[in-house]
């Protein structure tokens, strides 16, 4: 079964920024909470923060493995780079604005995530099942709150290793 965490304002575990208005959040300069990158510094792009692909080791590293075999570690980051992005930086950007609405309360965050589940148990049937629930919530939240609701689901390997 899935694990939701759901709540009026953004949680705190996630390195985002609060505004008052979403004309401060555009232009607030992105902010770092326990090492992590605000989403205001990972959706900018390469011209406002110098992101590459290879920036991650410049990086404050608070869980990750060691890389014994640096050859094999090479070969997965070309065999990664040649693959499209998870996520577009035009989905960021939306996000980040309708963060920004809740931010200052006219938007409600519902966040679910996997976090209790094993790689075992990881696989199309349960992302579906677990999206499925995240919309229903969302329907009920959307007609009793009256407002847009903001859906975020995070996956096992994201939320299990160290990514959020």
């Amino acid at each position: 079964m899935a694990s939701l965490t759901i709540g009026s304002a953004i949680p705190t575990h996630v390195a985002l920024f609060h505004a008052t208005r979403l004309e401060d959040a555009r232009a607030s300069k992105p902010r770092r909470r326990r090492g992590m990158m605000s989403v205001r510094t990972a959706a900018a792009g390469s011209a406002e923060n110098g992101w590459a692909p290879s920036s991650w080791r410049a990086r404050l590293a608070r869980q990750i493995p060691e890389y014994p075999d640096v050859a094999m570690l090479e070969e997965a980051e070309r065999a990664l780079a040649s693959f499209p992005p998870l996520v577009f930086a035009g989905e960021a950007r939306k996000l980040e604005e309708r963060l920004g609405e809740v931010a200052m309360g006219r938007a409600f965050l519902l966040q679910g995530s996997d976090c209790a589940e094993n790689f075992k148990e990881f696989g199309a049937n349960n992302i579906r099942d677990t999206f499925r629930l995240m919309l229903q919530m969302a329907v009920v939240l959307t007609f009793g709150g009256q407002m847009p609701t903001i859906k975020v689901l995070l996956t096992t390997i994201a939320h299990s290793h160290g990514f959020v």
